[in-house]
Formats: C-alpha cells, structure tokens, sequence
C-alpha cells in the first residue's frame, strides 16, 4: 500500500513544483518593464517615485505643428499626465497612467511656447513641469 501512495505522489509533487517555479518566474522579481519608446517621440516623460516627473523642464521641437509625447509610469501609485497652456487650457487628451509601467503616446498640436505638465491626481500638485516647444 505504501508503494502505491509514493507512486502517486511523486508524479503529483513534480507537478505542484513545476507550477510554483512558473509562477515565480511569472512574477519576475517584482519589476515592470515599460514600453518601448517610439522612435519619432520628441519629448519623453516619465512619472517616478516621490511623486514626481523625472524632469523639472522638457523641451521640444514641433514637427509640422506636432509634437509626439511618450509618457511612462516608473512609480508605484497612480498617475495622469495633463498639458495645459498659459491659460490652463488642456492640450489634446489627457493620459492614465494606473500601474506601474504603464504608458502612452500623444501627438499635440502644439504652437512654439511654454506649457505645463502636471498630474491632476489629488495631492500631486508638486508633479508640475514645464514643456518649452520649439
């Protein structure tokens, strides 16, 4: 009788294991990679830890009036990522950024000038960045 309970277990216990190393691996160690960012972005954004943009300032060149935005979380709590003009006035559509490694591209039709970058998440009123465009 013995014999035949080990022979049933070890097959059962390969399997527990094999499931438990998938699973581990699935998790990665707890990083999160993010996108790739395109290659015509004229300005990359990231939010980081701290509650914070990674920059004070960004700066870029408009294409034919456009100006590509790649936007990353690299935080571990929520964000979003607003433009707004000298009027407060939001530029193009607003992005989620809900996890960790989540991201987004926006292409803004965006007039050489200053605006800012900000996260409207309350509380993140220090995520407040400036964006000059050439």
């Amino acid at each position: 009788m013995l014999f035949m309970t080990t022979r049933l277990a070890t097959p059962f216990a390969t399997l527990l294991i094999a499931v438990g190393l998938t699973g581990l691996a699935a998790c990665g160690g707890g990083a999160t990679t993010g996108g790739t960012v395109p290659a015509d972005a004229d300005v990359v954004v990231k939010a980081i830890d701290g509650v914070a943009w990674d920059q004070k300032s960004y700066e870029a060149t408009a294409t034919d009036g456009k100006v590509t935005i790649y936007v990353e979380n690299d935080s571990s709590i929520a964000h979003n990522m607003y433009v707004l003009d000298a009027n407060d006035k939001v530029q193009g559509t607003y992005v989620e950024l809900s996890t960790k490694g989540s991201h987004d591209t926006r292409v803004l039709p965006l007039a050489p000038g200053t605006y800012q970058i900000v996260c409207k998440v309350p509380g993140h009123n220090n995520m407040n960045a400036s964006l000059t465009v050439k």
